[in-house]
C-alpha cells in the first residue's frame, strides 16, 4: 500500500491544479467583448512592457483597483511598491493623488515609469520613483509619509511576507490595497515555488547573469 500521507497530499495538490485549470477554461470561454476604458487614453502601457500588458485586462484591473479605491487615494499621499512602469503610478495620479511614490527594481522599468510621466504630463515632484529592493527601501522611508500603499503583484513573488507587513507596518499608512495571487491549496499553507528571474516575476541578481527565484503563494486560511 501506497503511503496515505503521501496520497492525499497527491490528490490535493491535483484537485488544486484540476480546480485552477477548470477556473481558466471557464472565465476564457465567457466570450466578454472587451470594453473602453482608463488605459486606452493612456496607450505607452501597451508597449513600456511585455508584462500584463493586454488593454482589456488592464483596464479591467484599473475598475477593480483603482475606481473602486477612488476615496482612498484621491487627496492621498500613495506608495506603489513593485511599481513597474508606472501604470499604477500614474492611475493614482490621475485619480487625484496627491503624490506618489514608486519602488522598483529594475532600472529599465524605472526609466520607463519616469519617461511615461512626462509624456502625460504629470508635474515634477507629484510621482517620482526609486530604484531599489523594496525591502530594502521601505526602512529608509520616514513613518506616516504614505496613507495609501500599493501592493499589486508583488506578494507572490516574495517569500517574506510577514516581515513585509511589518515594514507596512511601521510606516503606519492608513489603508494598503493588496492585489495578489491566492492559492487554491486547502490549509493554512504558503505553496513555495522557484520561478526565473522575468520581467513579470521576483527581480534577483543582475540583468545579465539571471537567476531564480523562490517565491511563497499564500493559501486565503493563511490569513485567517
Amino acid at each position: 500500500m501506497g503511503n496515505p500521507t503521501f496520497l492525499a497530499k497527491l490528490e490535493e495538490r491535483l484537485w488544486s491544479v484540476n480546480r485552477d485549470r477548470w477556473f481558466r477554461m471557464m472565465v476564457s470561454g465567457k466570450g466578454y467583448a472587451p470594453s473602453a476604458g482608463f488605459f486606452d487614453s493612456y496607450p505607452r502601457f501597451f508597449s513600456t512592457s511585455s508584462t500584463a500588458s493586454v488593454p482589456d485586462r488592464l483596464n479591467q484591473r484599473h475598475r477593480a483597483l483603482i475606481q473602486s479605491n477612488a476615496d482612498i487615494i484621491s487627496g492621498r499621499s500613495v506608495l506603489d511598491i513593485a511599481s513597474h512602469d508606472g501604470r499604477w503610478s500614474l492611475a493614482a495620479h490621475k485619480a487625484g493623488a496627491q503624490y506618489v511614490l514608486g519602488i522598483e527594481a529594475r532600472q529599465h522599468l524605472t526609466e520607463a515609469a519616469r519617461a511615461n510621466m512626462r509624456e502625460y504630463g504629470v508635474p515634477a515632484g507629484q510621482a517620482e520613483f526609486l530604484q531599489g529592493d523594496v525591502m530594502v527601501e521601505l526602512d529608509r522611508l520616514e513613518s506616516g509619509r504614505f496613507d495609501t500603499v500599493f501592493c499589486f503583484g508583488f506578494l507572490y513573488h516574495t517569500l517574506g511576507h510577514l516581515s513585509l507587513f511589518r515594514k507596512f507596518e511601521r510606516l503606519k499608512p492608513r489603508s494598503l490595497v493588496i492585489d495578489t495571487a491566492i492559492s487554491a491549496r486547502t490549509g493554512s499553507i504558503i505553496e513555495v515555488r522557484d520561478e526565473p528571474e522575468l520581467e513579470s516575476a521576483a527581480a534577483v541578481g543582475d540583468p545579465g547573469n539571471p537567476a531564480r527565484a523562490i517565491k511563497g503563494i499564500p493559501a486565503e486560511r493563511h490569513w485567517n
